[in-house]
């Protein structure tokens, strides 16, 4: 196995070794597998299982509401801003503005969304996009200046 090319590796004997690794205690260890070649420009986003898990089995989100959060994901733009009407996410779905209105108030009273200003976020501890570094920092400031207005300092 050790002379073995990445690009000869079955399907099967790369779910061999993902399962193996999934068995590992460590959960600092991350697998990527894929086939594809991602190009540099490709849009991605990094996804935290565990939170986004936790949104998942809550018993009061409903299928409904993992639409319109997947939807809302595909679409916001790196620092994680959301631009899109919730009429444009209603449409793709194919649902009313209504429902979608009901599960962005329901996620953002999750923390999954929140509102700055006028401008709607997602939030980066579930799914983020573009440089996870830009969001820890941002995430630090964030903290910086609220300790700042309540009176502490760092």
């Amino acid at each position: 196995m050790s002379n073995t090319k990445i690009k000869e590796l079955t399907q099967e004997k790369t779910k061999e070794i993902v399962d193996a690794i999934n068995q590992i205690e460590n959960k600092e260890i991350m697998v990527n597998v894929s086939r594809a070649k991602i190009k540099p420009d490709a849009e991605f986003v990094f996804l935290f299982i565990e939170n986004v898990y936790s949104v998942m089995i809550d018993k009061q989100i409903t299928k409904q509401d993992l639409l319109v959060l997947l939807a809302y994901a595909k679409r916001m733009s790196y620092g994680n801003q959301i631009s899109i009407s919730q009429q444009d996410i209603a449409d793709e779905l194919q649902t009313y503005k209504a429902n979608v209105s009901n599960s962005v108030k329901k996620l953002t009273k999750r923390g999954i969304f929140y509102k700055e200003g006028r401008s709607l976020y997602m939030n980066w501890k579930f799914l983020a996009k573009g440089n996870l570094s830009d969001f820890i920092k941002a995430e630090r400031d964030k903290e910086r200046a609220l300790r700042k207005v309540s009176g502490f300092t760092s």
